[in-house]
């Protein structure tokens, strides 16, 4: 059985990327550690990644509001997990190759409501925003393939076992009997046991009225604020075909020998039905609002150059081929 530490031979900046955790934090649930410092990664007092902006490192805190500039909205690919450093993140790259400022909005393991809450809670300090880029998809599909059916009119969201469980903890920490039933039922289920039945095919229903309620308000919003607003759907090694480098092949047998889950579900992922179902999905209702959309499946060159460091984050190449892609598309 392998390590997923194995990986670092290939990727030593993963190390960096493990070991980043998340902060809880008002309406959005959790963010980026604030202040995390790095030869990799950087965070500022907020938990955003610094921004490369005419060659130097911003942060978040330090911009000027006044001048304007351009979101880039997403998980922890718009993050740049996986880069080796912060001058090579999608808005980094959009930075350096067009001049104008690009502002990296990613948020590590958000789904698209976290998104939309996150851009609420920070675009009115922004004088002028150009445009809104948002690059995600992937861990909205992982969600829906997680059985919430508890939670299901609320939304799913990552570390919701752990919120639970703190919350829990807080709720019966004078409950005698309950500690006593816990602290068996510890003893008896190990705590890797997954408690969330996994589904093999993604819930159209489901996603269909999560995204109806987010691109309607995204699509009001664009026109409200008169900013250019583009979805792109990120891109995952399965969906766009890849023909796997040395690197991405050896990556991938490592990660499919760990007994990591979500590794294990990203392979589940990355199945063509549920990427042709999540596709059409998105292309009626970007059509229905209209919302520019692109497929960067469709976009991304398919050969044996090394982009992927697992099935759904990317190096520096893969970076810099999304942002040239993505300027392909908005210019």
């Amino acid at each position: 059985m392998s390590k997923i530490q194995d990986r670092y031979k290939i990727v030593p900046q993963m190390k960096f990327y493990d070991s980043i955790n998340c902060e809880f934090k008002p309406y959005v649930m959790f963010f980026n550690t604030k202040n995390y410092k790095s030869n990799v990664v950087n965070t500022d007092k907020l938990g955003f990644r610094y921004n490369l902006i005419n060659d130097d490192l911003i942060s978040f805190s330090n911009l000027n509001f006044d001048e304007e500039c351009s979101i880039v909205l997403g998980g922890s690919t718009v993050f740049g997990f996986g880069s080796s450093r912060d001058n090579n993140t999608i808005p980094s790259y959009l930075n350096k190759l067009t001049g104008e400022k690009y502002i990296n909005f990613g948020g590590t393991a958000f789904c698209s409501k976290q998104e939309l809450f996150l851009f609420l809670n920070f675009f009115q300090k922004f004088k002028k925003i150009k445009r809104v880029i948002i690059i995600s998809g992937a861990n909205d599909v992982y969600l829906n393939l997680l059985n919430n059916s508890n939670h299901e009119e609320w939304g799913n969201f990552f570390f919701k076992d752990k919120y639970f469980k703190i919350f829990n903890k807080h709720e019966n920490k004078k409950n005698y009997f309950k500690n006593i039933s816990n602290f068996i039922k510890k003893k008896i289920f190990p705590s890797n046991i997954i408690k969330n039945k996994i589904l093999k095919e993604i819930n159209i229903k489901k996603l269909n009225n999560n995204y109806e309620k987010i691109l309607s308000l995204w699509a009001n919003l664009s026109r409200s604020y008169n900013f250019e607003l583009i979805y792109f759907l990120q891109p995952i090694p399965t969906w766009m075909d890849k023909d796997l480098s040395n690197e991405e092949t050896e990556l991938f047998k490592i990660l499919d020998q760990t007994s990591d889950i979500s590794h294990n579900l990203l392979k589940i992922i990355g199945t063509k039905n549920n990427y042709i179902n999540y596709l059409n999905l998105l292309k009626d209702l970007t059509n229905k609002y209209n919302i520019k959309f692109f497929d960067l499946n469709q976009c991304l060159d398919k050969s044996k150059k090394w982009l992927f460091v697992d099935r759904v984050h990317l190096n520096d190449t893969g970076y810099e081929v999304i942002a040239k892609n993505v300027l392909k598309k908005i210019n």
